[in-house]
C-alpha cells in the first residue's frame, strides 16, 4: 500500500469525517494514510471543533454537524446482527416474527432477541403481539431510511438491489456493506 503525501492526508481525513461517522479504524483504512497520521490531523480538527468523537466499543468520529440520532444510529449499526434486522425489516412490507428474522438473517436466536431488545429500547422498532407470537415492525421506515442515507449512504443507494426471498442476496448484500 502507497502512503498519500501528507497535504493529501490532511484533506482526506477532513472529507471523510465531514461526509458521514466513520470509526477510527475505517478511517485510516479509507484514507490509505497512516494511523499516526490520521491521528495527528484528527486532534487538530478535535481543538478546531470541526469534527468531534465518541469513544465506546468503537472510537467514532464525525462532524460537528452531526446529530446525535445520526452518531447512535451509526454506533447501532456497527453490530452486524441489529444492521441485519434494521435491513430486512426495513425491506419486509410485513411485520415479522423472531423465527422469520432468524430464517432470514441467519443470524442465531438469541442474537436475534438481543438486537431486537435494543431496537425496542431505543424506540426503533414495536411488537405487535398475536397469541402464541409477536411480530416486529420498523416504527417510522421513512425516518430510519433518511438516517440511513446520511450515515451509510452505500446500504441507501444500493437498497433496491435486493430481495428479501432471496435470502442469500441479503447475505451477500450485508457482508459487501460491512
Amino acid at each position: 500500500m502507497q502512503l498519500k503525501k501528507i497535504g493529501s492526508c490532511k484533506e482526506s481525513v477532513k472529507q471523510q469525517v465531514l461526509k458521514r461517522p466513520v470509526t477510527f479504524m475505517k478511517l485510516v483504512s479509507e484514507t490509505q494514510c497512516a494511523t499516526e497520521t490520521v491521528e495527528k490531523y484528527l486532534s487538530e480538527f478535535l481543538k478546531e471543533t470541526l469534527v468531534k468523537e465518541k469513544k465506546g466499543k468503537f472510537r467514532i468520529i464525525y462532524s460537528a454537524n452531526a446529530t446525535k440520532e445520526q452518531v447512535e444510529f451509526y454506533e447501532l449499526l456497527l453490530n452486524p446482527t441489529i444492521k441485519s434486522i434494521i435491513i430486512t425489516l426495513l425491506k419486509s412490507d410485513e411485520p415479522l416474527s423472531q423465527i422469520e428474522l432468524v430464517a432470514i438473517t441467519e443470524k442465531s436466536n438469541p442474537s436475534i432477541s438481543r438486537g431486537m431488545k435494543l431496537l425496542l429500547d431505543k424506540r426503533i422498532i414495536n411488537r405487535n403481539y398475536h397469541a402464541p407470537f409477536s411480530t416486529y415492525g420498523i416504527i417510522d421506515k421513512n425516518k430510519i431510511m433518511s438516517v440511513l442515507h446520511n450515515t451509510h449512504p452505500e446500504i441507501y443507494h444500493n437498497f433496491d438491489k435486493f430481495e428479501l426471498h432471496e435470502p442469500e442476496m441479503i447475505k451477500i448484500f450485508l457482508d459487501i456493506h460491512k
